[in-house]
């Protein structure tokens, strides 16, 4: 948790950093000035979806996951797209979640470059 100023603005990339530092600090075996890797997953909603962050992530080699929300009319084109077009979407223990179909998207500027978004 990060205190900030009543008027602090509600997507500053860098307090999103901040605090993930301080969280990576916090992991047995952290060495300051190394990075993590891939191991390790950041998970964001859409608050922490901005460029410069993970932009960020994406430079300390960690792996991230960001849940925002689509556009009326991105959401709309997904629709069309055929049943057949969709994977099953797994959970932690990696068996099929009920009713849960994944489709990849690319071409939405969403995301850091050569990073994809699921939806």
């Amino acid at each position: 948790m990060l205190l900030r100023p009543g008027n602090a603005g509600s997507n500053t990339a860098a307090d999103h950093i901040t605090v993930i530092r301080e969280a990576l600090r916090q992991l047995p075996g952290h060495r300051p000035g190394t990075r993590p890797g891939r191991k390790i997953l950041i998970r964001i909603d859409s608050v922490g979806c901005t460029h410069e962050l993970l932009e960020w992530i994406v430079g300390q080699r960690l792996s991230y996951s960001v849940g925002f929300p689509l556009p009326e009319r991105i959401v709309d084109e997904l629709a069309k797209i055929p049943e057949t077009e969709r994977r099953s979407a797994y959970d932690a223990d990696r068996e099929p979640r009920d009713g849960a179909r994944v489709l990849e998207v690319t071409g939405l500027r969403i995301c850091p470059a050569g990073r994809r978004a699921c939806g």
